[in-house]
């Protein structure tokens, strides 16, 4: 006889299902970039969504896009990112390690979001 069994016949309720959250697939739409300037000097870049592991691969690829073309200064706006997670923030320590090394000023603005102040908070603490 199973315990699950004998609960039951002692008249017990039998314990509560648990159920993990399933696991959330990655989509297309939740990060976002567009530049918002560019000249041969300055670049912004405005990023918006959510940055987290399924999304800091396509954020990685634009910033290293930019930093190879070398311009004296890169200015990353998270004004409107709602959330970013750890795999963020190393995407954005790589990219400063990359635009020190190449010359470029790095400037990662957290704007109004509070998910980018909070997690730049420990940004700037690394």
């Amino acid at each position: 006889m199973t315990t699950h069994q004998r609960l039951r016949v002692v008249g017990v309720d039998s314990p509560p299902a648990h159920r993990l959250p399933s696991p959330r697939a990655p989509s297309d739409g939740d990060l976002g970039s567009r530049i918002r300037w560019k000249t041969s000097d300055a670049v912004v870049v405005e990023v918006t969504g959510e940055i987290d592991l399924c999304t800091v691969p396509r954020l990685a690829a634009v910033l290293d896009e930019h930093l190879r073309a070398r311009p004296g200064v890169l200015r990353i706006d998270l004004g409107k990112v709602w959330f970013l997670g750890a795999a963020g923030i190393r995407v954005l320590l790589r990219a400063r390690r990359h635009a020190e090394s190449a010359g470029v000023h790095l400037v990662v603005d957290p704007g109004g979001s509070r998910a980018a102040v909070r997690a730049l908070e420990l940004f700037d603490r690394l």
